[in-house]
């Protein structure tokens, strides 16, 4: 009984990976047809995966790129062919001068209880009449200036409470804090109010929601290698991770629906979601993707700016003068002061150069039969633009593995500095599928960090001890691989 079971898994084995190979080496009739841009020599059943390990993925990818080229095939698995760019031409071609051609999603299946099966902004293809209505309700409503600016009074009411609860850690802790969290809190707390409206309150919500997010960051990490296997849906982590994803989002139904009754103000995301008359899972699934996209992007990117100012005190000191100079001694930097602060708006800059939120930007598919440098690109492609490659390209970047916000200092006659620079910084993506949240996102990132420097003295929680740089890679988070850690010092007015 035993041998025959031991036979029925052999063969079965064996059937998959012959599977797998006929797969493999039997194009698409609509692939067939393309001349792939060549690339790194692929393997049976592992595609290119044994030359993308021991680097997080987009720096493994942009290594690759020096030697195959700035448009190069790269097989994820056996069956997933992408066509990844690391070229600042062709990454122009895909992301602006034919965006709409290459303007479709291809999201991982195990995210698809969480989009309403791909009824979000981030999910839809962007010629959808779904997509351009979801898109300009938002930008025009929650995230229109209007509205934004109307956040000001509450957001420095936040930010009094965010720098009061790091006084309050570090004073039970040594001066020493974790200010992730802290800044995650901040964030959910303003998006919550550009979801629901402004008088909107309730730190139960607020907690609720900061723990649902990190929940659904956690498990995308684990649908980027999953998609590397056609077979892996099969195998129990991917069962697991699928019912981890359903009780997410049960959760987060409980949270949200029974705001759905409620009579939110015109200007209030939800108030457009109503007035479309969606269903109720495409209203949640799309308000919690606010929360997915905008909570550890402005977060994230201001911890690893933090990171940065506790190894290079030198440019701390420079930001912190900057502002005193700026503004003279002030207790609280003020929303309509961030654009005043030149220093401060270099290293913003400079961080999401260093750190893009998303290195790999969210894949983009060809929506129809189209080019790229002339040569013919079918539908249903995948495209993947390295904007990390992109952001350190050595012919445009002066030392770029450095952290030097002066870089984007501009001359006395206000004109950039390079205008190649200009052309190969987009953090944001570019084009039509450019973040949505960006100006939001800046401007928070902006507000949240001028403060922390403004009140605090960032350094080492042990002398010579320089926070961890190291990344993980989650879908398409860039996470800090050690959460940071920082002594801090009251700022003595």
């Amino acid at each position: 009984m035993e041998v025959s079971l031991w036979l029925v898994s052999a063969a079965f084995a064996i059937l998959l990976a012959l599977t797998t190979l006929i797969r493999m080496f039997t194009p698409s009739s609509s692939f067939s047809q393309m001349k792939w841009p060549s690339g790194p020599k692929k393997l049976p059943i592992i595609g290119n995966l044994h030359q993308l390990g021991g680097d997080v993925l987009h720096v493994a990818l942009a290594k690759l790129a020096k030697v195959h080229g700035g448009v190069m095939t790269v097989w994820i698995g056996s069956w997933r062919p992408i066509i990844v760019i690391s070229d600042i031409d062709q990454a122009w071609e895909v992301l602006v001068n034919k965006s709409s051609d290459y303007g479709a999603r291809d999201s991982p299946e195990i995210l698809k209880n969480a989009t309403a099966r791909w009824h979000t902004i981030s999910t839809s293809d962007v010629g959808a009449a779904f997509w351009q209505t979801l898109r300009k309700g938002l930008q025009s409503g929650a995230l229109g200036p209007l509205n934004i600016a109307a956040q000001s009074q509450f957001q420095e009411g936040d930010m009094k409470r965010l720098l009061q609860a790091m006084t309050d850690e570090a004073a039970k802790n040594n001066n020493i804090v974790k200010p992730m969290e802290h800044i995650k809190q901040n964030s959910v707390r303003l998006l919550t109010r550009l979801i629901f409206g402004q008088t909107f309150d309730d730190d139960k919500f607020v907690e609720s929601m900061h723990y649902d997010v990190d929940d659904v960051i956690r498990i995308a990490g684990y649908a980027r290698r999953a998609e590397a296997f056609y077979y892996a849906k099969y195998l129990p982590s991917h069962r697991k991770a699928e019912r981890d994803m359903y009780l997410v989002m049960c959760r987060v139904e409980e949270l949200v629906r029974p705001l759905l009754s409620s009579n939110p103000p015109t200007n209030s995301y939800l108030y457009f979601l109503l007035s479309q008359n969606f269903p109720e899972e495409v209203i949640i699934s799309c308000i919690f993707e606010l929360y997915v996209l905008g909570v550890d992007s402005t977060s994230l990117t201001t911890t690893w700016a933090l990171a940065y100012l506790v190894r290079e005190q030198a440019v701390q000191e420079k930001l912190f003068q900057d502002t005193r100079m700026t503004l003279g001694d002030v207790d609280l930097v003020k929303i309509e002061d961030v654009r005043k602060l030149k220093y401060l708006q270099a290293v913003v800059k400079e961080t999401t150069r260093m750190k893009p939120i998303a290195p790999l930007a969210i894949p983009h598919k060809a929506t129809k039969d189209t080019t790229l440098m002339g040569s013919k690109v079918a539908k249903g492609t995948q495209i993947m633009v390295n904007l990390y490659a992109l952001h350190h390209n050595e012919n445009i970047w002066v030392e770029p593995y450095k952290f030097i916000p002066e870089r984007f200092i501009q001359g006395e006659d206000g004109s950039a500095t390079n205008k190649a620079m200009e052309q190969s910084f987009v953090p944001f993506g570019a084009g039509i599928r450019i973040c949505g949240g960006m100006d939001l996102g800046k401007l928070q990132f902006g507000f949240v960090l001028a403060n922390l420097v403004n009140a605090f003295k960032w350094s080492c929680v042990e002398e010579g001890r320089f926070p961890d740089m190291s990344e993980e890679l989650s879908l398409f988070v860039l996470l800090m691989k050690t959460p940071l850690e920082a002594k801090i010092t009251t700022r003595k007015s």
